[in-house]
């Protein structure tokens, strides 16, 4: 290569060359115009003021590491790397990053080496690591964890001193047993939870907030609050960053006091006592404890205001006194105590004890609160029948045993022609003592799902053949040796004998679609009905057999409102998850007293798309788990527990106070309806309640407001509900029977009731349910109801064929999320409303 051109190619690199003498100075015996440029110097000044030596700019403190590296790496062989600091002409430091080689040059040992100035990139390291110093500073001096996690495997990319001492580790020692993995020490029944969160949370790029319980080193558990957000990452991936604090002590304070809320709850609900508190000051009643059943479960009166409504549940001679002594309490400080006559849910006086004590917060003489305590007071006949009766359950267990000891057990059964109960037992006890080693057993508990709705629509000779064709669907498919009985009514227990637990799950499937297979003129009674089937497998050290029909009852109640045919196995699990419903019913009778519900909008609409005639309120709850329960999980939960009877009307009230909101603020408000289950409508005064949330709190008219009733309801409809569905309708509310044609009561609720609509649900729409006959029948119904001037809604629409179908039977209104689905109230408004 031509050396001019090789020199230019030298100009124009980004290092510099030199070469210089071995030996403690280094002295240059050539070097590049880059090699001074970085000094500093030009080639003389560099020559006059360090004689071409190296060493003398390189930093006093640096000189003697420089010449042990070079020392050190030139004995092994080999090119020299050395990183140091030198001096330049103005004064200021630099990095230089020098690599050598020895080579034969005109018979002399030389340096052959490059140069490159590093200054800036050491400066960018000294910097980053002093900025992680400060971050660590930092993130050490919060009173908790700091962590930096992966999302999608939990790893760990920071974490700062406090996470490790929540954790009871060393760094060392996590790293070692965890592998930097944060979700290898959370409690295992949390790590379900703390996965949905995560996913929850990284799908809607949302921040995390969440409690979970980790284990420590120790064996320990530590409750953790968790708070963060997501932060850039080079790697594209979802990253978080999060503080983590420690709550043991809260929340172990929570469950203490939770533990005593709920001692209290089942001590005063056996003793049937409540405690009222009024605070005079802020003029509000709180309740706990409950009087019975037979006693509404109101948990929160509003203001003093609502004495009046009070005093209509007390006898019109005790009303006075209730009120005399009450603004007694609250002007002096003292006791009261006396026995009024009080109205229950059935309009039937009983005697009730209330004991008030009037106490002052500040210790002065005016009083700030009044404690009450409230107890039925029966007569002594009655508390001692009660007692006997108690024991006796205690003693006997349940009815089973009640119905073994009785005249009615000893009797044969007529129409099942099945073994009497106290023959079953006998002979069932003799079995289980007399089974081998080897002999697998089970004991089943059924009955049939609403079965006393055939007795009323169709006559007691078609129930009775259908008690016979259940029966022999048990004796064919479980009960083949014949050991089964009807307890009572349509309830049977039966003992089954198999080899395998995969054989006896064989068995209960061919039970369960027994009648779907049988052909249509095999059948005893063409009528579709549903069954509910517990199960308990019988161990080698179980001898009760009492204790074993028991577990087998809990495993039938615990699936006990399904539709169709269940069954259910006992297992361990099952109390535990009686309780996990008890507390999801608090908490949703918490997200009531909160006013916690979200509601959602489900546009109505007519016609097209565009042409929005009304909305559906959908309520949601959210629990601390994180799991929204929805519509239908809200309804059955308010159905077994009396707890949330005021759900519906807390819904309606937060609904109209948005509605109320809409229309002041001079927007064109469409009708909005909600769902009420029979229970919430036949509590005292529903209808004054519903008025007084509509008309006078929000002031809405009665007909903005359509009542969604579910037709099931109306199968067994009480008087009660009949006539508050009357008034309803007389004071000018829409009421709408709900999933219309699904039971056997449509003609006849349309006939004896006063409603204003009907409402069909697509999921019944199914390929059964859309042939010719079933559309004739269900045309000729809409036009029926819309000759009685009835409104025709189809709700439920999710495919095509849902509303190919509803169209084609005649309906006007739809809802569904084929066309907009349940929306948030905001959304709605924007979307949906417009000004007056």
């Amino acid at each position: 290569m031509d050396g001019k051109i090789f020199e230019k190619l030298i100009e124009v690199s980004e290092c510099a060359f030199f070469i210089s003498k071995p030996g403690g100075e280094m002295e240059i015996t050539y070097a590049s115009k880059k090699f001074y440029s970085i000094l500093q110097y030009t080639k003389e000044e560099f020559q006059e003021k360090f004689k071409n030596s190296l060493m003398a700019v390189i930093l006093p403190e640096e000189k003697q590491k420089v010449k042990n590296l070079i020392a050190r790496q030139f004995a092994a062989g080999g090119a020299v790397n050395i990183e140091c600091r030198v001096k330049r002409k103005d004064g200021t430091t630099a990095w230089l990053s020098i690599s050598a080689k020895t080579l034969l040059h005109m018979s002399e040992n030389r340096f052959f080496c490059s140069c490159l100035d590093i200054t800036k990139s050491r400066n960018n390291v000294e910097n980053m690591f002093k900025a992680k110093h400060e971050i660590d500073v930092i993130a050490n001096s919060i009173p908790g964890g700091v962590l930096k996690i992966r999302m999608k495997d939990m790893k760990i990319l920071y974490a700062n001193d406090g996470y490790y001492m929540l954790s009871g580790y060393s760094r060392a020692e996590f790293h070692i047993n965890f592998g930097d993995y944060c979700d290898k020490i959370i409690y295992p029944a949390d790590m379900k939870m703390v996965k949905s969160v995560f996913g929850t949370t990284v799908e809607n790029n949302g921040l995390l907030g969440f409690e979970h319980r980790i284990v420590g080193k120790t064996g320990h558990t530590k409750w953790l609050y968790v708070n963060g957000r997501k932060i850039d990452d080079e790697s594209g991936e979802d990253v978080y960053l999060c503080v983590l604090m420690d709550v043991t002590s809260r929340k172990s304070m929570e469950a203490e006091f939770e533990e005593n809320i709920r001692r209290f709850k089942y001590v005063s609900e056996y003793l049937k006592e409540t405690m009222w508190t009024y605070d005079i000051n802020n003029k509000t009643f709180t309740r706990s404890g409950s009087l019975g059943e037979s006693f509404s479960k109101e948990n929160f009166l509003r203001t003093w205001d609502d004495m009046p409504e009070m005093l209509e549940l007390f006898h019109p001679d005790d009303a006075k006194i209730f009120e005399k002594n009450v603004k007694n309490r609250i002007e002096n400080i003292g006791s009261s105590r006396y026995i009024y006559r009080i109205r229950d849910n059935s309009s039937m006086f009983r005697n009730v004890e209330i004991c008030a004590v009037s106490v002052s917060d500040n210790g002065d003489d005016k009083p700030d609160k009044i404690y009450t305590v409230t107890r039925l007071v029966d007569n002594a006949e009655e508390i001692s029948s009660r007692l006997d009766h108690e024991r006796e359950e205690i003693s006997e267990r349940n009815k089973l045993v009640n119905m073994a000891k009785s005249a009615q057990a000893q009797a044969e059964d007529n129409i099942t022609s099945l073994m009497p109960y106290a023959s079953f037992m006998n002979k069932a006890e003799k079995i289980l003592s007399e089974r081998k080693e080897k002999e697998h057993y089970a004991l089943v508990c059924a009955d049939i799902n609403e079965f006393r709705k055939f007795s009323h629509h169709y006559g007691f000779s078609i129930s009775n053949r259908i008690l016979e064709e259940f029966s022999k669907t048990l004796l064919n498919n479980l009960a083949k040796e014949g050991v089964c009985s009807r307890v009572d009514g349509d309830y049977f227990v039966l003992l089954t004998k198999y080899e395998s637990h995969k054989e006896l799950l064989r068995m209960m499937s061919e039970m369960v679609r027994a009648r779907n297979v049988a052909e249509e003129e095999e059948k005893d009674v063409n009528i579709e009905f549903g069954t509910t089937t517990g199960i308990y497998l019988v161990q080698e050290s179980d001898c009760e057999l009492l204790e074993m029909l028991e577990k087998a009852d809990m495993a039938r109640r615990s699936i006990k409102g399904l539709r169709g045919n269940h069954y259910a196995i006992y297992t361990d699990d099952l109390k535990s998850e009686q309780f996990k419903e008890e507390e999801t019913i608090s908490e949703v009778y918490d997200a009531v007293r909160n006013n916690d519900i979200e509601i959602c909008y489900m546009p109505r609409i007519k016609g097209d798309r565009e042409k929005i005639v009304g909305c559906k309120a959908v309520p949601r709850v959210q629990l601390k788990d994180g799991h929204v329960l929805e519509s239908d999980e809200l309804t059955r939960l308010i159905e077994r527990g009396g707890k949330l009877s005021s759900f519906a009307l807390a819904t309606l009230s937060t609904v109209c106070c948005s509605v109320g909101a809409w229309k002041k603020l001079g927007n064109k408000i469409v009708p909005f309806s909600i769902e009420m289950t029979a229970s919430e409508l036949s509590i005292h005064n529903v209808v004054k309640k519903i008025d007084d949330i509509v008309v006078k709190k929000n002031g809405l008219e009665p007909k903005d407001v359509i009542i969604e009733i579910h037709e099931r309801y109306l199968a067994d409809m009480t008087t009660v509900l009949e006539m508050a569905i009357e008034k309803l309708c007389g004071r000018g509310y829409n009421v709408v029977i709900s999933r219309f044609g699904t039971d056997h009561t449509a003609i006849h609720s349309i006939r004896k009731l006063n409603v204003t609509g009907i409402k069909f649900h697509g999921e019944y729409f199914n390929e059964y349910m859309t042939s010719e006959k079933e559309c004739i029948i269900l045309s000729k119904t809409v036009e029926m109801a819309k000759s009685l001037g009835l409104t025709v809604t189809c709700g439920g629409i999710h495919t095509p064929m849902h509303e190919e179908f509803a169209k084609k039977i005649g309906c006007e209104m739809f809802e569904g999320d084929m066309y907009y689905g349940a929306v948030r109230a905001n959304v709605f408004e924007k979307c949906f409303l417009s000004n007056s």
